[in-house]
Parts: C-alpha cells; sequence; structure tokens
C-alpha cells in the first residue's frame, strides 16, 4: 500500500496505532525511540521488560497500550544500536517481517517515523520499498517534521 506523507510531529498523531524502529538490546536511548520513551514510559517498560525476561529478536513486536488510547509498536528492526556513523544498523529483513505482521494484525493504518532511516542509517529509498509492497491492509503514514 502507498505511503502516505504528512508534514508534522508523529507524537501528536490521531492515528491509534504508532510503530518505530527499536533495537533488540533493551535500550531506547537517543532518536524516535527516545521521544516514545519520554512520552510513553510504559511503552519502554513494556518493551524492556520481554528484554529482561525472555529477550528480543528482530522482527519482534513488543505492543504498548497507553492511557491515551494510543497503541504503540514497538518493532525491533535492528540488532545493535549506534550513533550516526557509517554502519547500517537496520535490518531489511526485519522491516519487512514487522510490516508483515502488523498486516496480518489486521491493522487498518499506522503512523510511523521514516522508519530505519534515521540513526539505524537504512536507505529510505529500499525501506519505503519494503513497506508499500509489503503492507496489503494496512494504510502507512509517515511523518515528517
Amino acid at each position: 500500500m502507498k505511503i502516505e506523507y504528512i508534514k508534522g510531529d508523529l507524537m501528536t498523531t490521531d492515528i491509534r496505532h504508532i510503530i518505530h524502529g527499536c533495537n533488540a538490546q533493551g535500550v531506547m536511548g537517543s532518536g524516535v525511540a527516545k521521544l516514545i520513551r519520554d512520552k510513553y514510559p510504559s511503552a519502554y517498560t513494556d518493551y524492556n521488560d520481554v528484554y529482561n525476561n525472555t529477550g528480543l529478536e528482530l522482527g519482534d513486536i513488543v505492543f504498548s497500550a497507553q492511557n491515551d488510547g494510543k497503541i504503540i509498536c514497538n518493532a525491533i528492526t535492528q540488532k545493535n544500536f549506534g550513533r550516526r556513523d557509517d554502519t547500517v544498523y537496520v535490518s531489511y529483513w526485519a522491516i519487512a517481517e514487522v510490516f508483515r505482521k502488523i498486516d496480518a494484525f489486521g491493522i487498518k493504518e499506522i503512523a510511523m517515523p521514516m522508519i530505519g532511516a534515521g540513526l539505524a542509517n537504512g536507505d529510505w529509498n529500499v525501506i519505503s520499498a519494503i513497506i508499500e509492497n509489503t503492507l496489503q491492509k494496512t494504510k502507512p503514514v509517515v511523518y515528517q517534521l
């Protein structure tokens, strides 16, 4: 399904489901993950609990229901984390897997940043093609500042 691009702040979306990329190390210390952690602390707690209890694997999604009705989808799209360097941290396979799951769950619409293309150093042209080719029933909406 074709991505819709919106200029605006992801954290103020009216869309119920928000997906963002996370690492498999239990850390949400920068980028959009930190914004999610700051606004929705329980999303971090739920993610970190899974990390501590069973571990996190590429392609996993940790769903976290919020008091305001939002559902945060902590998508494990990278094994490790890093800062802006030359390393590509995002797994394109994991991107495809999490969006396959989102589509299978019957989620009608999902808000996101340019997932995997920020601190994870992924190529947005590749990622957006994966998303559009994977989602059949779920409308993807990318927020850009």
